[in-house]
């Protein structure tokens, strides 16, 4: 459901239940990266969004307000008296008045990560992929283990690129962010690790990719550049 976080950017409010606000973004599983303005949501979450851009790691609930994916957060047995309320709503400051008021975000629990910030802290902020899954390597703990766990079903070039994608979004604006993602995107399926990524997982559903390559430590630096060259472009076309 990562499509529809890029569509929030243009919202000014987004609500959320225990049960939905389920936030994903598992391109890298399949040869791709998080698109759709994640590039712009994810990168200026820092080192955590690098680390949900690399793993896909799931977000439900009160986890999404805790990371201002939603500016409220409302019980899922609430919500028909909320659906009552805003109905009534005859301006826009009524709107955001109505939703002020039933939020429910006190109480709730606290972000679910928050015990792996640090480390998220220490190993995410690395200069490429490579070096975050050597730094994941050196601290062996049961989160490192887990993530490591995680990317060996990851395509090495779909890290790279999510790795690469997140740090140059970091200096562009949404525009920007929306650009890049079109120009990469058409030279990203010439490689032809997304193709393989949707076989693998969506159409024989053998969940046994063929990456190629098939270590990050073979990805070579002048694909990539290949890829991201003239990423700020206007001039761009999709495929034919």
């Amino acid at each position: 459901r990562g499509v529809g976080w890029g569509f929030r950017k243009l919202q000014k409010a987004v609500v959320s239940t225990q049960s939905t606000g389920l936030f994903a973004m598992p391109e890298t599983r399949i040869g791709f990266f998080p698109d759709a303005g994640a590039t712009f949501f994810l990168s200026r979450l820092g080192d955590l969004g690098m680390y949900l851009a690399m793993t896909g790691q799931r977000i439900r609930g009160f986890d999404a307000r805790h990371l201002g994916f939603v500016t409220q957060f409302v019980e899922s047995g609430k919500l028909p008296t909320l659906r009552e309320d805003v109905v009534k709503c005859s301006s826009e400051q009524d709107l955001v008045d109505c939703l002020i008021s039933h939020d429910q975000s006190e109480g709730q629990p606290e972000f679910s990560l928050n015990n792996n910030l640090l480390e998220i802290s220490k190993t995410f902020s690395a200069s490429s992929a490579l070096e975050v899954v050597r730094r994941l390597e050196e601290s062996g703990s049961k989160f490192a283990q887990d993530t490591l766990k995680t990317f060996s079903v990851m395509s090495p070039t779909g890290l790279c690129l999510a790795h690469r994608t997140q740090t140059l979004s970091r200096s562009l604006d949404f525009t920007g962010c929306l650009r890049m993602e079109a120009n990469i995107a058409v030279k990203t399926f010439g490689l032809g690790e997304f193709a393989e990524g949707v076989r693998a997982l969506l159409v024989d559903k053998d969940n046994d990719p063929k990456w190629n390559p098939p270590s990050l430590e073979e990805v070579k630096d002048d694909v990539l550049d290949g890829v991201f060259e003239n990423y700020k472009s206007d001039d761009w076309q999709p495929l034919p």
